[in-house]
């Protein structure tokens, strides 16, 4: 049991990281909100909604003199990709069957889980059925993707 956890811990963070830095990159090339709705995205309102402020949610740092990198929304982001490698790779020691489609399938079902039932059913993001096309279709393929990349890291790192 103690290599299953020392392999979660190990993998989830290695994993989170790799998959978390998919993920931007896909939302990079297929931004899943429009700016306006972006300039609050779901970490952050989430954050709001728990109480944290503006100013909190919105701290940023600045590089390349113009760049805004809004550190707690990453943290948030990452902390999101590094719990749900680890997830991923505890289950997968008990039952593979979480690692059908090589990860992409546990991918759609994260997706469906929170940009279907539970970000909407917080008011966080709109309705399924208010959010635009777009939005579906980037956050469907890039849930794929970042699942996808979890499996791949843990296959390279724990066979």
């Amino acid at each position: 049991m103690s290599h299953i956890i020392g392999d979660t811990v190990f993998v989830g963070i290695i994993a989170g990281l790799l998959s978390g830095m998919v993920k931007i990159g896909w939302e990079a090339i297929l931004p899943p909100r429009s700016q306006a709705r972006d300039e609050t995205n779901p970490p952050q309102q989430l954050l709001q909604q728990l109480g944290f402020s503006k100013a909190f949610t919105h701290a940023y740092w600045t590089y390349a003199t113009d760049q805004r990198i809004y550190f707690v929304a990453l943290f948030m982001h990452f902390g999101f990709s590094i719990t749900f490698a680890a997830l991923f790779t505890f289950l997968q020691a008990f039952n593979h069957v979480v690692t059908i489609g090589q990860g992409t399938v546990y991918g759609i079902v994260v997706w469906f889980i929170f940009h279907i039932v539970l970000l909407p059913l917080l008011k966080t993001i709109p309705s399924p059925a208010k959010q635009p096309f777009a939005e579906h279709f980037s956050e469907f393929f890039g849930h794929i993707v970042w699942g996808w990349s979890i499996y791949l890291v843990m296959v390279a790192l724990i066979g």
